[in-house]
């Protein structure tokens, strides 16, 4: 498995750091360390918290923006057949104390004098992969993993407890107990969270009304869209129209 970074950073964005919409000619993979950010694709935001990172591959669309953040920021190349990740998504790290020191070392060996520099920040790149790869996959539970792909997939129909629990062969009663546990969340909820998501990356993206962008994302009440745009977002959809 080979990858080339192309850029790296480490450093703490101010509530003016924002990102210009743009399509990406290499993947970006960046970890929030504190704060947390808001990274749009083509149809979906991605809210990261500190101990969270977002993956948004090449030849997508991207635009981002903080109240404030700091992060490390990889840009960097690798051959589609070789590389794990596939979709734009967030994956959590936890603020895990071996990423940071290898966060740490990536930085000294980017702006040292090393002849062999490409060598070791490669190396140093494939290590903090594996790890991100291997935290993500230890902090979910299978079935929440399921039940989040299967929201993502359906998110503009209507979605019942009963029709996730029917698909991964659960009772609704434990599917949905299993879900607010592991979560905090019930399953509407971030079905709701979902939906709102990608409603803001598509008034952010401009060219759509508030209606259109509700009924395209799943509401069918445009009224009920905007409560509850404005409960998980502090702020009405009217103002991420473009």
């Amino acid at each position: 498995m080979e990858a080339k970074v192309q850029y790296f950073v480490r450093k703490n964005c101010s509530e003016r750091w924002h990102l210009e919409p743009e399509t990406l000619k290499f993947h970006d993979l960046t970890f929030v360390i504190r704060g947390s950010a808001a990274y749009y694709s083509r149809d979906a935001a991605h809210i990261v918290e500190a101990g969270q990172a977002v993956f948004l591959p090449a030849g997508g669309f991207r635009c981002a923006h903080t109240r404030g953040m700091e992060c490390a920021a990889f840009n960097f190349a690798m051959d589609a057949e070789q590389l794990p990740l596939s979709a734009p998504g967030v994956l959590n790290w936890g603020g895990d104390e071996q990423l940071m020191r290898y966060f740490a070392e990536f930085e000294r060996a980017w702006t040292g004098l090393d002849p062999y520099q490409e060598l070791r920040c490669q190396g140093l790149f494939l290590l903090i992969l594996h790890r991100l790869l291997e935290l993500a996959g230890q902090r979910e539970n299978p079935h929440v993993s399921e039940i989040r792909r299967y929201l993502e997939r359906h998110s503009r129909e209507p979605v019942t407890v009963a029709e996730v629990a029917a698909h991964l062969g659960l009772h609704p009663a434990y599917c949905g107990a299993l879900f607010k546990r592991e979560t905090g969340s019930t399953i509407h909820q971030a079905l709701n969270q979902i939906r709102v998501n990608r409603a803001i990356a598509l008034l952010s993206y401009g060219g759509s009304r508030v209606g259109e962008v509700a009924e395209e994302v799943g509401f069918s009440d445009i009224y009920y869209f905007s409560r509850v745009f404005k409960a998980l977002t502090g702020s009405p959809p009217e103002q991420f129209t473009r």
